[in-house]
């Protein structure tokens, strides 16, 4: 089998329950090309949940790459 030449990333944007304590079990919400627009996207989430008196949840952009 051979691996493709071309490399690509992605950034997934993981929703996290904070009262559990750790980083496992991450929910994906959102797929970004560019750091800037996933960490965007992760604030306005907190901020919705923030604002809704929901204060038990974190989102953190995650990088992962693909080859095609």
């Amino acid at each position: 089998m051979k691996i493709p030449k071309t490399k690509s990333g992605l950034y997934v944007v993981v929703r996290y329950r904070t009262s559990v304590g750790t980083k496992s079990g991450g929910v994906p919400i959102g797929i970004f090309v560019m750091l800037d627009e996933a960490e965007d996207y992760c604030g306005k989430c907190l901020q919705e949940f923030l604002d809704k008196g929901i204060e038990e949840f974190d989102f953190v952009p995650m990088y992962t790459m693909f080859y095609d």
